[in-house]
């Protein structure tokens, strides 16, 4: 029964990484995981050296290799695709995990009898933020995530032709993966309250659906997941708006009514994902979405 140990199942030993974003937040996360667990190479890739080099400094395996990279340039990201392909053969696992939250564009609060704002006012609100702003916003999350997908299908179908030929009765390796982050912001009007960035994570799922499908007949599977509350700085604020302090990642940090966990994501709840997607035990899984919120998406319209 060797074959169903966890050492076995959840393995990533030997896997060639690239991560978006590895510079801060989820991907830092996700960096970390995947090298406590002896993948054989990470290639971060950000806009920021410094960020980049203190994701390594927190890792332990020596696996970690920072590019600098804008994905919503076409010609960085081709830039960042030679620099890695002149350092491995082939990419089991991109992870498209860059991303940006935007202005918050929320409208004016209601009066305290419970009025509406005049619309006027709701209007002068949400048209002064300049359209450059929400653009940047549908580029980073949709746009550059997409081309980000494209840049680097020569280094997965790479993956994929060193496969050994399948054996009877014997499970092969998982073919080569994408997965790209989304945000449960795409499934609800309500969390958070922003018109561009629910708009491209609505897109970015979708769009993993539809990459999925493209992708199917060479092999290449397309997965995404879709976190709720984590501590990073694209969430800081909201974090300060509740009144929390640190990660809150202790039971009660939240109410209920927010998050039924009453707590945000821990760096163990995200890791365990990544890996297991990564894994010999994610290999049939394709064209998923997959959220790890603490149940918030369960309760988000009634509450805001």
């Amino acid at each position: 029964m060797a074959h169903l140990q966890a050492s076995n199942l959840f393995s990533v030993k030997d896997r060639v990484v690239v991560i978006t974003g590895g510079g801060s937040g989820l991907g830092r996360i996700m960096t970390k995981a995947l090298d406590a667990n002896k993948v054989s190479k990470i290639f971060i890739l950000g806009r920021r050296e410094n960020a980049l080099q203190e994701t390594i400094s927190q890792t332990t395996n020596g696996t970690v290799i920072p590019i600098q990279c804008d994905i919503t340039s076409k010609e960085s990201l081709e830039t960042a695709y030679n620099a890695v392909a002149a350092q491995t053969t082939h990419v089991d696992l991109l992870i498209a995990n860059s991303g940006v939250m935007g202005p918050p564009m929320k409208p004016p609060q209601s009066a305290e009898d419970g009025s509406l704002p005049p619309l006027s006012q709701l209007r002068d609100e949400l048209f002064n933020i300049p359209m450059e702003e929400f653009n940047t916003v549908m580029n980073v999350n949709v746009t550059g995530s997409y081309y980000t997908v494209l840049a680097f299908l020569p280094l997965l179908e790479a993956a994929n032709k060193r496969r050994p030929a399948p054996q009877e009765d014997v499970l092969a390796a998982p073919t080569a993966q994408v997965i790209i982050t989304s945000s449960i912001a795409g499934f609800s009007r309500k969390v958070p309250f922003s018109f561009a960035y629910n708009a491209s994570k609505a897109a970015t799922t979708h769009l993993v659906k539809m990459l999925s499908t493209a992708f199917a007949y060479y092999g290449i599977r397309v997965n995404g997941i879709s976190p709720g509350l984590y501590s990073s700085d694209m969430a800081d604020h909201i974090f300060r708006a509740s009144g929390i302090q640190g990660r809150a990642i202790s039971d009660g940090s939240f109410p209920k009514e927010m998050i039924p966990a009453t707590r945000g994501g821990s760096e163990e709840d995200l890791a365990g994902l990544i890996v297991w997607l990564a894994s010999n035990s994610g290999g049939y899984i394709n064209g998923n979405i997959l959220l790890t919120d603490g149940g918030r998406i369960s309760v988000a319209p009634a509450v805001y």
